[in-house]
């Protein structure tokens, strides 16, 4: 179960996220709030839209923990952007920690990252590589259940190049709607989290969705408005409702809750080109 942070809005370096707030990503890698094993130290990625034009992100991994990686301290505090995500890794038991199986995955114009755990996931990996085409299969670098989804994504929309914001939607969807029925087929019913994030570097789609009906989604936030930082509380100030920046992340950056919104289980968020945020339900039944 890992920690991530997106950001979409006026360009800013990424430091003023991943670095600075009380309860930044780096803070959240050795001790996040929200999780009973509070340590992300597995690695860590980021990747981010850049301002010239380019429609590829770029992207940096490393298997180091964020919290001891002074390049991560120097590119964030360098790089701006106006669309970025960036990514903590705690690894699911038995996955390796490599450079590999770090977030952000990348494929042309998309970029994605998960936080959760498909579980009983060497129960139907076979089943996930059996469907995939050569092209979506030939993406997989790693071994983690997350970059498999990714690739079962990239074939869902079938590598498109460009999408209306309701296609990726409903492509994230079918991505977990067939992730459903892969662990039908296997008999695999204990929870699975599946707290998803992609984007085109236009829109964002982002996930908070539990298998089992009785199990809580891992958490994630959500913010539209301004951030400022307060040098008196070494903390950034948060007003939901008035700016055009938005902030999704799996749990609260600064130190109090205020302005910030919890996704409610089994619904999504989406950002539009716009920055306007839309939150729905996920039209995808429990499994058990």
């Amino acid at each position: 179960m890992c920690r991530f942070v997106i950001y979409k809005g006026e360009a800013i370096t990424m430091n003023k996220l991943v670095i600075a707030p009380a309860n930044s990503l780096i803070v959240q890698s050795k001790e996040s709030k929200k999780r009973l094993l509070p340590v992300n130290g597995d690695g860590f990625g980021v990747g981010w839209y850049p301002l010239h034009d380019d429609p590829e992100p770029a992207r940096i991994v490393s298997i180091e923990p964020a919290w001891s990686n002074q390049n991560l301290i120097q590119l964030t505090s360098k790089v701006s952007s106006e669309h970025f995500f960036a990514h903590v890794r705690d690894a699911s038991k038995g996955m390796p920690v490599s450079q590999s199986n770090c977030h952000p995955f990348t494929s042309g114009r998309y970029m994605f990252m998960h936080n959760g755990r498909l579980d009983q996931f060497t129960k139907f990996k076979r089943n996930i590589l059996n469907g995939l085409s050569d092209k979506a299969f030939n993406l997989i670098k790693g071994n983690t259940d997350s970059e498999y989804a990714f690739a079962l994504f990239m074939d869902v929309i079938n590598f498109a190049e460009n999408l209306s914001p309701e296609q990726l939607k409903q492509g994230l969807y079918e991505t977990i709607k067939r992730i459903v029925a892969y662990r039908v087929e296997v008999g695999a019913n204990t929870n699975a989290f599946i707290n998803f994030a992609v984007s085109d570097g236009s829109t964002i789609v982002a996930t908070r969705f539990a298998t089992d009906q009785h199990k809580q989604p891992a958490s994630l936030f959500y913010c539209k408005g301004c951030f400022e930082y307060d040098h008196n509380k070494d903390d950034i100030l948060v007003e939901h409702g008035i700016g055009n920046n938005v902030i999704i992340c799996s749990e609260p950056l600064s130190e109090t809750s205020h302005g910030w919104q919890k996704v409610e289980r089994n619904h999504a968020v989406i950002v539009h080109e716009n920055n306007n945020v839309s939150v729905e339900k996920i039209p995808i039944p429990y499994q058990s």
